[in-house]
């Protein structure tokens, strides 16, 4: 391969380069906003300001649903609840394209569902898939669909904020504090407040034919498990680092 050591970087180019590398030195822009794409599990996502930035250990949440899917017959639904980077879904959909028939993809956020539905375009390339794109208040809309998921086995994915606040602001780098969506990670000064609330909605529905990946931090699992253990079965089935459990969770 012949390299042009001698070719001249064109002064639009040039100035696109000193202001991405202005952004990611002294602005604390992540580069793959920069760059607009992350690659998560071998594949290459859109992400903007809208998304977060998906972290190495999520992908063990992916592993932990395909060998749970290899259990399963076709047929299934898939739900993904407020995932902002959107990754989990897609994912799971192109690692098990013969398990799953029906999507239901969720968010708070209606920005990200924009770049979730973008993804989904270009990514998604089959039909098979009947896929429903909802801005929810975590599962409140499975009321309207009772007819579709009934006797069904659903595989819901999850990934709530459980920073704690402190944690979130005097740990993590000026990066995510600055840029990626502070709601993403933390939600008010109980940072398990958004899973009682989805656990308590499960319960209200009576989804018994739901199966749940969870992705939290060691002692946040025991807290969960103490106050729903006559209802629920927890498995800590991947752990990444010291901390960070791929919970498995359903109904007894």
């Amino acid at each position: 391969m012949r390299v042009l050591s001698d070719q001249e970087i064109k002064k639009t180019d040039l100035e696109k380069i000193i202001s991405w590398y202005d952004s990611y030195v002294n602005d604390s822009k992540p580069l793959d906003y920069i760059i607009w794409y992350v690659s998560f599990f071998g594949i290459k996502f859109f992400v903007n300001q809208h998304t977060i930035v998906p972290r190495p250990e999520t992908e063990y949440m992916i592993t932990a649903v395909t060998e749970h899917c290899n259990l399963l017959w076709s047929w299934n639904i898939l739900m993904d609840i407020w995932t902002w980077s959107w990754v989990l879904w897609i994912s799971v959909l192109l690692q098990n394209p013969d398990t799953f028939q029906n999507a239901f993809l969720t968010d708070y956020s209606q920005d990200a569902l924009v770049v979730a539905k973008q993804n989904y375009d270009n990514l998604i390339k089959s039909e098979k898939f009947d896929t429903k794109f909802i801005r929810s208040d975590l599962v409140n809309f499975v009321d309207s669909y009772t007819s579709l998921i009934q006797e069904k086995n659903i595989i819901l994915l999850w990934n709530l904020p459980y920073i704690p606040e402190q944690m979130h602001d005097e740990n993590n780098p000026d990066s995510v504090k600055k840029r990626e969506p502070r709601m993403a990670f933390v939600w008010g000064e109980d940072w398990l407040i958004y899973y009682y609330k989805m656990f308590d909605q499960l319960i209200d529905f009576n989804l018994k034919n739901i199966t749940m990946f969870l992705e939290m931090m060691t002692r946040q699992v025991d807290i969960l498990r103490s106050r729903y253990s006559e209802i629920f079965i927890f498995e800590e089935v991947k752990t990444f680092h010291f901390n960070i459990r791929i919970v498995k969770v359903w109904f007894k």
